[in-house]
């Protein structure tokens, strides 16, 4: 989908390539993807919708797309292997996953899952670190005074809640939104977000992000300028209109259903966060993944120049 805008100063042709994941990770963007991006003259801008990261990884490391909404522990990844050639933009997502519990079950925080099973998706995957870091700081050990079953996909975790095969689950948006609104007795029984925030003298939990290819982005100061401010205000206008947010949403592909992701935009924490000033807490944040898998970012936690955008 690809527009090109006018302004009086004409720049060399070029056309701009952006990937998103969909879900919450690409709510933000919906409005340019579906009204398009005036960038200047001769700027062509393609976006495409992808259903997992692996789609779009390659053409991240290659230089293919020239910005990419990802995970942050893939932004991560990204920085350490390419050694500093893709960089991060902006935060746009904080928390999108929650544990949802049947109200019989009583599960008001953290501390109350001991001694409970629940099922959760997202093994071997940010979900399982933060839900681990957050057990063990409310002095429980996972496996141990909480059983928890993984299943394979986010999909299959929230089809046994409606069922009634489980009463406890770690998802994300927007299946949370989807269970809790076929089934009334099912509820978020944790905010993650809020409980990585309580656990971390108020460090917010950013789990989704913008990267950039920085040599490019070098190019095209003004243009990446121009991407940054629209983005900004898509941002804005799917949080203040979820009804128009909803409706652009499904047209560019991210989610299937308007009405359902009406419902999903006040909850997955769609954001704006300029580099610099994400940085402390996601260092804090990929300090803390590194403890549980260092390679969940990449090997190490990524240095000042992962956050030299903007500078």
């Amino acid at each position: 989908m690809g527009l090109t805008g006018c302004q009086s100063a004409p720049a060399e042709p070029q056309t701009v390539k952006v990937a998103t994941l969909a879900g919450p990770t690409g709510m933000g963007m919906a409005e340019m993807i579906v009204g398009g991006v005036d960038l200047g003259k001769n700027i062509t801008t393609e976006f495409t919708v992808a259903g997992a990261p692996d789609q779009i990884t390659a053409g991240v490391i290659s230089g293919e797309y020239q910005i990419a909404a990802v995970p942050t522990n893939l932004a991560a990844v990204l920085f350490n292997k390419t050694e500093g050639k893709v960089i991060l933009g902006a935060v746009n997502t904080l928390g999108v996953v929650n544990i949802v519990a049947d109200d019989a079950e009583g599960i008001k925080s953290i501390a109350d899952l001991k001694g409970k099973t629940m099922i959760a998706s997202g093994q071997g995957s940010t979900p399982e670190f933060v839900l681990n870091y957050l057990l063990q700081k409310n002095g429980l050990t996972p496996g141990v005074d909480v059983t928890i079953n993984y299943v394979a996909e986010h999909s299959e975790a929230a089809t046994l809640l409606v069922s009634g095969g489980a009463t406890i689950a770690m998802i994300p948006e927007p299946f949370v939104t989807t269970v809790t609104s076929k089934k009334p007795n099912l509820k978020v029984a944790v905010d993650l977000t809020a409980a990585w925030e309580e656990a971390n003298n108020g460090s917010k939990l950013q789990m989704g992000c913008l990267v950039i290819n920085k040599e490019w982005a070098d190019a095209n100061p003004k243009l990446v300028e121009s991407f940054m401010t629209a983005y900004e205000k898509s941002v804005k206008n799917v949080n203040d209109n979820p009804v128009e947010g909803a409706k652009n949403i499904v047209t560019a592909g991210i989610m299937a259903d308007a009405a359902l992701a009406e419902k999903a935009i006040p909850n997955s924490n769609i954001v704006f966060i300029p580099a610099q000033d994400a940085q402390a807490d996601l260092e804090e944040y990929y300090t803390i993944l590194a403890g549980f898998e260092p390679k969940a970012i990449g090997g190490k936690v990524p240095g000042e120049d992962f956050y030299s955008f903007g500078k």
